[in-house]
């Protein structure tokens, strides 16, 4: 029997762990990013530029 055959993993599964990856992949990048924080800009203060 390979390794393959040892442990199979649902769809389901997959997906969880792939999304959770990416979720610490995100964290990681933005606790150990070296540059100012981003300005966060609402619908409002789009809007008020706009105008």
């Amino acid at each position: 029997m390979s390794k393959l055959d040892s442990k199979t993993t649902s769809i389901a599964d997959r997906k969880r762990a792939a999304e959770a990856e990416a979720v610490l992949d995100q964290m990681y990048g933005y606790f150990t990013r070296q540059e100012a924080p981003r300005v966060i800009v609402s619908e409002l203060d789009a809007a008020r530029r706009a105008a």
